[in-house]
């Protein structure tokens, strides 16, 4: 979404307090045999993208993993006052309806008692200007003394920007805020509702049929941010500020085991310790985009390593094989050669989130259509 300033908001860092099973694999498939020096390739062919009203959660940006924390608290504004809401530039509430909808009480989970809309049927109208392309400005109603302060504020169908985003998204039609219209003065509020990408590789999120990648534990595997990824639709050039955690599936409950990450451009190797206990785990990565976060998440089967074999008279080596540096997997897995910079040759991808205690990135946004003319929303 177009801004007058070069960034959309303060530089907010991004949490992970535990990594749960909000966003994991529906089935744990079984055990597979472990392979040394995997990359996982994070060219996800399903992205689903949310709206997630962060100033409804104190501003604090959305754990990726188990939601909101605590109680929503609504967004004091002014009766009469115009409202902003700055959607990002992925997004498009061109054929978006408008809806702020008064409870009939001081409850706001009861039936509605007055709703102003755009809808053009309305018999109370709701004004509001498309701008700058894609941001909407409402002007709110007068205080009629009888409805409020409490209201909910309804968007949709928000819908993807073909322009911006490729067939690969999807996107929850839906935003919503709750407001409280009881400021004693105007508040020029701006609402940025945060943009929450998330997606599965190697298989899609729709996918019914569990695709478990094996590991060992102790080894390091990589993560490619390829070329063609969906996900640089979002703005990502390369895995900065990408942070890897695990969760095992057997106990969503337990304490997150944060991985070390070594980033180069768009790839990068992510270390499994020794001491990993072998099972099934949710692998989940998450980096700041320009708008919010993006989340990918991926099974692993963790095997023990190897027990040590007995030690042997000393022998001539075996000739090696020769590697096809060229071969590809079409699984979104390879195995990577041995003897490359760093413990193994990797290439990384689509991020994860800063967790709790890690400092956030900043990403520039860039704006990747002109801006459109005013106009009115439907």
């Amino acid at each position: 979404m177009s801004s007058p300033t070069p960034s959309r908001r303060p530089l907010q860092r991004l949490g992970l307090a535990g990594i749960g099973s909000a966003v994991l694999l529906v089935g744990i498939a079984p055990a597979a045999l472990a392979a040394e020096n995997v990359i996982i390739s994070l060219a996800p062919t399903e992205v689903v993208l949310l709206n997630y009203p962060v100033e409804n959660f104190g501003g604090d940006p959305m754990d990726p993993m188990t939601g909101p924390t605590g109680a929503a608290a609504p967004v004091v504004v002014q009766y009469g006052e115009t409202l902003t809401v700055d959607l990002a530039d992925e997004f498009d509430p061109i054929n978006a309806v408008v809806e702020l909808e008064f409870p009939d009480g001081a409850d706001p989970d009861s039936l509605p008692d007055k709703t102003y809309s755009t809808d053009p049927s309305a018999t109370d109208p709701l004004v509001v200007t498309v701008v700058n392309g894609n941001d909407l400005e409402m002007v709110l109603p007068a205080n009629d003394t009888v409805n409020g302060p409490l209201a909910t504020l309804r968007i949709a169908p928000v819908e993807p920007d073909s322009i911006v985003l490729g067939p690969e998204f999807t996107v929850d039609p839906l935003l919503e805020y709750e407001l409280d219209l009881s400021a004693p003065a105007p508040t020029a509020t701006t609402l940025y509702p945060e943009l929450v990408a998330i997606a599965q590789v190697p298989c899609a999120l729709s996918s019914a049929t569990p695709c478990p990648i094996a590991v060992t534990a102790g080894t390091i595997f990589g993560l490619d941010l390829t070329a063609d990824s969906a996900l640089r639709d979002l703005g990502l050039t390369d895995l900065t500020g990408v942070e890897v955690a695990l969760q095992s599936t057997a106990d969503p409950a337990a304490a997150p085991v944060v991985l070390d990450v070594q980033v180069s451009g768009s790839t990068a190797t992510v270390a499994l310790p020794a001491e990993l206990t072998a099972g099934s785990y949710a692998l989940v990565l998450g980096q700041p985009v320009g708008s919010g976060l993006s989340i990918v998440v991926a099974e692993l089967t963790v095997a023990a390593p190897a027990a040590a074999p007995p030690a042997t008279a000393t022998v001539a080596p075996a000739p090696q094989a020769v590697v096809n540096a060229g071969l590809r997997s079409n699984t979104g897995v390879e195995a990577v050669e041995t003897g490359s910079t760093g413990s193994v040759a990797i290439a990384v991808g689509a991020g994860m989130l800063a967790l709790a205690g890690v400092g956030g990135v900043a990403v520039a946004r860039t704006r990747r259509r002109p801006a459109a003319e005013g106009g009115t929303c439907a």
